[in-house]
């Protein structure tokens, strides 16, 4: 919902109460605030008018009745009855109609005047009778009384109580001077003591309303502040801060009816939910704000690319659709209604990934995103929102797998999986924890003798149900669930326990290669780990070899380089696993400091025959060689791979020709078989 929903009349602020005293006509200049003001004041004072009314009607009612037992029937006396009785009946009539309070000041003026005219006529009669009326201080008193009742009762709007105190004071000078017979001077000095008690109820008036007003605007500004910090907060609550979309709350309140009445009719509906695939590189590369940004403009594209047909769930306050909903980081959901097939959900899916596939710009550059959906039917996959919701993301979770900018519709075969998973998670977090993982070593060994030069620890879980499980069935997990640190460490404990109870045995050590996580590069705490692990099993650091592979250095090279130079002033061995499958360069590679190249498997396998793999291969034993790097191939398993790889140069090898990973006792064994020399690597420091 846009902020003007939100938004409340505007606050008199501080230079409009500062200007108040200038002016002698108090009035807001904001049409909107005045009728505020009017309301909240009018209504304050609206009972005691009604009050005066029925005082009034009950003194003129008493006045009539003492003077006929103390003086008897006059015409005067009764003239007061009938006359200023009906006046005041009209008035407290008029006071009960629904409309009263709007028009209650004008209203009220021209009922003082009236009265006014009423006593004028009430006092001319006793005067003619022989009475005192016009010319005793009892005449006076009630012109008196009515100017002052002018400013008190209609002293809401001053404007209001002048003119009718100016038409009070007009007809008592009329009187005085024309009606009354008083000679100058007696009239003159009634004049003196009326005006100026008008001057003093006017001022009095006049800053009894000026005080009110400055007393609003501080009201106001404190009402407005908190009704707008209550609606920030509303907002906030329902609305997604940097799209404006609904969030996940108010999304589900406008999907309930919908979901209702697709039960009722038995017509289908369908949610899309809406991945921005790889969008946290757009927060690193850019910042947060950057991406802020870009996902607003895609929450503007998904907004207009949806037409109003498609979606369910409108919005009745405003045209804004309430079905597209922001749900998480870069994540959004729409619901569609009176489905009758998956064809129109799957149309309007296609609009969707052409809205997001348009390019962006950002921090001056055109960037090009895509996005993974997936789709889930009701009532065929779930029965509720959170089902369809849940359906939906396994759904969009597998496009994304599948190399995004696609769409998907949900299946069991997704819901099974994604239960797997779920159980697979948890128990390999107990695994960790509860001592289920184990190393196998692979050895490197020296093609042209068979003799151990090195080996690799490899991360095995053994599962009390599934049995021995490799690495592939569980590290992709573990890097996802944000088990790869534990994991690591667990990892590299284990290997210097064994390199300590391999040179407590005196066999003979080697270095041995564990492989490090992504996650690893970014900690900062990586380098103290290390020395703290070499301390605890009195290590040096040379009988450790970290391995990397080349698409995690790709990442930020400049700080691999930095924490690579660390690690090997401290005297690690560094490898470069896997390489030839990365992004790299040559001119990043001399940027590192590594110690070792590993040729990766899928060049090794088919050397043999020659061609470009043969070629690929020969060229990184020659690169390694120039570059003073140890060159280790991977996944040797035939003597034709093992002679042509020897033959290009390359005499470290690694694979099943030689040996299996295989468990610590026998890894044992061969040490035991190879310890022709003294161990040199894991002598303590």
């Amino acid at each position: 919902m846009p902020p003007s929903h939100f938004e409340h009349s505007r606050t008199p602020g501080a230079d409009a109460a500062a200007a108040l005293p200038l002016r002698l006509l108090l009035r807001f200049a904001d049409a909107a605030c005045e009728q505020r003001f009017l309301r909240h004041y009018v209504a304050f004072y609206f009972r005691f008018a009604q009050v005066s009314l029925w005082l009034g009607v009950v003194l003129v009612a008493g006045d009539f009745l003492v003077d006929r037992i103390a003086f008897g029937a006059s015409d005067a006396n009764l003239l007061r009855l009938t006359m200023a009785t009906p006046v005041l009946v009209v008035g407290l009539a008029y006071s009960l109609l629904p409309g009263a309070r709007r028009h209650w000041q004008p209203v009220m003026a021209g009922f003082v005047v009236t009265v006014a005219a009423c006593l004028f006529a009430i006092l001319v009669r006793i005067d003619a009778e022989g009475g005192t009326g016009l010319k005793s201080w009892v005449g006076v008193l009630n012109f008196t009384f009515l100017e002052f009742y002018c400013f008190v009762i209609l002293g809401v709007q001053f404007r209001h109580a002048l003119a009718a105190g100016v038409a009070i004071l007009a007809a008592f000078q009329y009187a005085l001077w024309v009606r009354a017979g008083l000679s100058p001077e007696h009239a003159a000095y009634w004049t003196y003591h009326v005006v100026t008690v008008f001057l003093l109820a006017a001022g009095i008036g006049w800053w009894r309303e000026f005080l009110l007003r400055k007393e609003f605007t501080a009201r106001v500004a404190l009402d407005d502040s908190r009704v707008a910090a209550e609606q920030r907060a509303l907002h906030l609550a329902h609305y997604d801060e940097v799209t404006g979309l609904p969030n996940r709350r108010l999304f589900a309140e406008r999907a309930l009816p919908v979901l209702q009445r697709s039960r009722r009719s038995g017509v289908g509906c369908a949610l899309l939910h809406l991945e921005i695939d790889r969008f946290s590189g757009v927060n690193d590369a850019y910042g947060r704000g950057e991406g802020d940004a870009v996902l607003a403009g895609i929450a503007q594209r998904l907004r207009a690319c949806i037409r109003s047909g498609d979606l369910a769930a409108a919005n009745p306050a405003t045209e804004e659709p309430g079905v597209l909903a922001r749900l998480g980081d870069h994540a959004f959901s729409i619901l569609i209604a009176d489905l009758d097939s998956q064809q129109p959900a799957s149309l309007v899916a296609q609009r969707l990934l052409a809205a997001v596939a348009q390019p962006v710009v950002v921090g001056a550059h055109p960037l090009v995103l895509s996005a993974s959906i997936g789709i889930s039917i009701f009532p065929g996959d779930a029965q509720d929102l959170p089902g369809l919701a849940r359906c939906a993301e396994q759904a969009a979770r597998a496009a994304g797998d599948a190399g995004g900018a696609q769409q998907r519709f949900f299946d069991e075969a997704l819901n099974a999986r994604a239960r797997e998973r779920v159980v697979l998670e948890a128990e390999l977090r107990h695994a960790i924890q509860a001592g289920q993982l184990c190393l196998h070593y692979q050895p490197k060994v020296d093609a042209r003798s068979g003799r151990l030069v090195g080996a690799e620890a490899l991360v095995r879980w053994q599962h009390p149900q599934r049995g021995l499980l490799p690495p592939g069935s569980f590290i992709a997990l573990a890097e996802e669930s944000g088990l790869i640190s534990p994991l690591t460490d667990w990892v590299l404990h284990a290997a210097c326990s064994s390199l300590r109870r391999w040179a407590d045995r005196g066999l003979y050590a080697l270095p041995l290669s564990v492989n490090l996580a992504a996650s690893s590069l970014a900690d900062a705490r990586l380098l103290d780990q290390l020395g703290s692990l070499m301390r605890q099993y009195r290590l040096r650091p040379s009988s450790l070899m970290l391995e990397l592979t080349e698409t995690m250095l790709m990442r930020d090279v400049t700080a691999a380089a930095d924490l690579l130079g660390r690690l090997s002033a401290a005297g690690f061995g560094l490898s470069l696993d896997d390489f030839g499958t990365g992004y790299s360069s040559l001119s990043h590679l001399k940027r590192l400091p590594m110690n070792e190249l590993k040729i990766d498997r899928a060049f090794v396998t088919d050397v043999a025959r020659g061609g470009r793999d043969g070629a690929l291969a020969a060229a990184i034993i020659t690169l390694g060689g120039e570059l003073g790097l140890q060159v280790v191939a991977e996944g040797v398993e035939t003597e034709e791979q093992a002679a042509f790889l020897i033959g290009r140069g390359c005499v470290l090898q690694q694979g099943y020709l030689y040996s299996r990973p295989v468990p610590q006792a026998a890894f044992e064994k061969l040490l035991e078989a190879g310890a022709t020399r003294a161990a040199e690597v894991c002598r303590p420091a």
